[in-house]
């Protein structure tokens, strides 16, 4: 069994705007081969909510026709999403759509992957309690990678990993949640999610509660926060 609590809500700046959030997620919890994916549509860009929201189901459309090889590579993956996200987004240009793109990905014959394409943050957490975080590519000058922005495929940053275990938890989550909280703090929020909005009734909008009231002063960005585990 694969247990998620995820939840994506609006940043302040957005609120008080009326506009609406730019990030997205999506997860497919099965026991043999699941998916989790956060993307972060790029600010200035005019559709960067639907520029997220397709990059979402393109990597589940993506994964679904890799995960039938058992001798698929990641890269194909990446070339997958990449194609599916420009048809998902139809007439919509490209450039004014782009987003950052995070996923975790099984197979479903035993193997497991981490693919990640701009900003945003993917942490494992083991049983002993040891945390591994995903290494990302940057740009200086706070500019990042973006689905619809100038890259190559080695501006992809990946992992080949083994599937989660149990017991092991994996977090995913955009710049307005990884940007304010310390790296030695986040395996402490992955177990929180886990140990006391897993077990509630509604776990998703609980979620989503806390981070409306995020704590640290004059914060403005959307937040997106996905907790992926197998009990």
């Amino acid at each position: 069994m694969v247990r998620v609590v995820a939840s994506s809500v609006r940043g302040p700046a957005h609120v008080r705007h009326g506009l609406p959030g730019q990030d997205a997620w999506l997860a497919v919890a099965e026991d043999r081969a699941s998916l989790a994916v956060v993307c972060d549509g790029v600010g200035s860009c005019p559709h960067a909510g639907q520029g997220s929201r397709a990059a979402t189901l393109a990597v589940r459309d993506a994964w679904r026709l890799w995960r039938r090889s058992p001798v698929g590579a990641v890269e194909d993956l990446i070339r997958l999403v990449e194609v599916a996200w420009r048809l998902r987004l139809g007439r919509v240009p490209t450039d004014g759509a782009a987003t950052t793109c995070l996923s975790y990905a099984e197979d479903g014959h035993g193997r497991a992957v981490l693919i990640q394409l701009g900003d945003g943050i993917a942490v494992r957490r083991r049983n002993d309690g040891e945390v591994a975080v995903h290494p990302a590519r940057s740009l200086a000058f706070g500019l990042t990678y973006a689905l619809g922005a100038p890259h190559a495929l080695t501006d992809w940053s990946w992992s080949a990993i083994e599937p989660l275990a149990a017991g092991e938890v994996l977090l995913l989550a955009t710049d307005g949640v990884a940007e304010d909280i310390a790296l030695d703090r986040i395996g402490d929020l992955a177990a929180w999610v886990v140990s006391e909005l897993g077990p509630l009734r509604r776990p998703g909008f609980a979620l989503a509660k806390e981070l409306r009231a995020w704590p640290v002063p004059h914060h403005r960005d959307d937040k997106t926060l996905l907790v992926m585990w197998k009990p």
